[in-house]
This record gives structure tokens, sequence and C-alpha cells, in this order.
């Protein structure tokens, strides 16, 4: 089944699901692993980081379309008000940070990204940047401090993983506590 239901997520969803949470964990283990080797991040694999972090924008784009376009598996009636709120909050959240942790890494970044057959360059030094030099005052130099704080600084290590940390601990509670199908409506091949 491709499409949702009301008792479960069809194969698209929980597979972009799955797919969007396995590319974050990636964009941060290669950054992890960058920050202990040195204060000095390797070119090469700092790109791979800025490649990986950006290119979850395709798959959250396309998710998003799809939950938009798609029916949403009900709660359960035994949820109350209250947690159906938070998670609706939640998954709002958790969707701008996987717009906003692209877009703050890129728009902080002053090399841009190298994919191999092509290249996007950087925000930083670009026209549009230029203009707002021009227009607002703030210098390159000011932008990228606020960004790299924004990505690097709280949204990054602390915001996200919170985030993150509550959306699975959520999950958790549902299939172990609550016993309901939260969980397993998420799961490949259920």
């Amino acid at each position: 089944m491709l499409k949702n239901t009301e008792s479960s997520y069809g194969s698209v969803a929980k597979w972009l699901h799955w797919l969007i949470a396995l590319w974050v964990l990636a964009a941060y283990v290669i950054i992890l692993y960058l920050t202990s080797k040195s204060d000095a991040f390797p070119l090469p694999g700092l790109n791979i980081h800025k490649v990986v972090g950006f290119s979850i924008l395709v798959p959250v784009l396309f998710r998003l379309y799809w939950r938009w376009s798609n029916s949403k598996p009900v709660l359960p009636a035994s949820m109350p008000r209250w947690q159906q709120r938070v998670s609706g909050l939640s998954h709002g959240l958790l969707y701008f940070f996987l717009i906003a942790m692209p877009l703050t890494g890129y728009l902080g970044n002053g090399g841009g990204m190298d994919y191999g057959l092509f290249r996007i360059p950087p925000f930083l030094g670009s026209p549009v940047s230029a203009w707002i030099d021009e227009v607002f005052g703030i210098s390159d130099s000011q932008w990228n401090d606020f960004f790299d704080t924004l990505h690097y600084g709280i949204m990054g290590p602390w915001l996200f993983w919170m985030l993150i940390a509550v959306h699975a601990g959520a999950a958790i509670y549902h299939h172990c506590v609550q016993q309901d199908e939260i969980l397993k409506r998420m799961l490949p091949g259920k």
C-alpha cells in the first residue's frame, strides 16, 4: 500500500520517514567525526557533511508534499487532547528544523558545496549577499556569524536533538507503556 490509511502510514511515507532519519544521522555522524579529529576540519569531509545536510531538503520537501496530499492516520481515541496537540506541535517543529538546518548551514557557508557533477556556490559573496549588505548594512562576516551560531551553536547540537529525543521517546512510550499502534504504524512492513 503506497498511500496512508486511517490506521497506518503507507510505504512512501514510511520510507521517507526512515530515509530522512538516516540522512540526519549521517550528517551528524560526519560532523561529529570531523570535530573529534581536530579543530581544523578536513575540507573534503566538511564538504561531505554539507552535501549530505543540504541534500536532506529533497526528501523532506517530498515528504511534506506527500503528507499534505494524503490522509493522515487517526490518533488513538484514548490519547488525551494535550498529547494530540503536543504531537502536532512537535511534528511541525521537526519539519521546521528539517528545513531550517540545511538552510542555516548553507546561509552561513562560505565555501559552497561540491556535488562532483555540479557545484552550489556559497551564499556569502553572492549578489543577494551583496544586496543585503548594501540595503541592511549586514556584512558577510556578521551574516556568517549569525547563521553559524544558529546552525552549529544552538539548533544543531541542542534544539534539534532535544526534539528528536522527544519524538523518539514519545513513540517508545506509546509502544511500551500505552501499548497502542503509534509506533507500529510507522514501521516498514507493518
